[in-house]
């Protein structure tokens, strides 16, 4: 035991998990409330009453957002208070979303809750598109053609900077042989002198050694 006597209260924490039964009971109305409402959406969409609700005039239509960072608290150490969620409501250890006020365990709950029709109508978003006018279309196809005619270019650029390569290196090869040629060539033509030298060595001893002054030779 950790206590310190039986007229002072326990120092053992209390790690029993607590339940905020005001919260929970708001939480059930707000889902009855969402029911409801479906329910409603779905009768009157049956019926043919099912008006949309307007599209408010500070609206954005989502665009691409930037590589998301996943990685941003890879094996790092966040602190968060006991209790501080429930569930996903609330700031907690994982994803978090400031403005939905819920963290995601895992980033493919992440990723689903950021394309998310909650998480959209929170940050004043629409998957809705603007239709596309004649000059639009226009501006669009001239960009794609000049786009593709860049890409050419390039391409075109690429290939003839790899033909002179690969000629400056046949090139480069060929001075290479060459100069190996020559030169055993030349190594070919220095034995083949020695060879002669030893040779025309060897006959004049041996014309001495006979009395001749020269081997081989028809002067008097």
């Amino acid at each position: 035991m950790t206590g310190n006597g039986i007229y002072k209260g326990s120092t053992e924490p209390n790690f029993r998990k607590t339940w905020d039964l005001a919260e929970y009971a708001q939480k059930a109305a707000e889902r009855e409330a969402e029911e409801k409402k479906n329910a409603k959406i779905r009768w009157e969409k049956k019926h043919g009453k099912f008006k949309r609700e307007p599209t408010p005039p500070d609206v954005k239509i989502v665009e691409a957002r930037d590589k998301l960072n996943l990685e941003e608290n890879l094996n790092k150490t966040v602190l968060v208070p006991y209790g501080a969620s429930v569930g996903r409501r609330g700031k907690g250890a994982g994803y978090y979303c400031e403005t939905c006020d819920e963290t995601y365990k895992d980033s493919n709950s992440w990723i689903d809750h950021l394309n998310s029709k909650q998480h959209l109508r929170a940050t004043n978003q629409t998957l809705r598109q603007d239709r596309a006018t004649l000059d639009d279309v226009r501006k669009r196809l001239a960009w794609l053609k000049q786009k593709i005619a860049d890409e050419k270019k390039h391409v075109e650029f690429n290939l003839s900077q790899r033909i002179s390569e690969r000629k400056a290196i046949e090139e480069e090869e060929r001075k290479e042989k060459k100069e190996k040629k020559k030169i055993r060539l030349k190594e070919k033509q220095l034995n083949t002198k020695k060879d002669d030298d030893l040779i025309s060595v060897e006959n004049d001893t041996i014309a001495q050694m006979m009395g001749f002054e020269n081997f081989g030779s028809t002067k008097l």
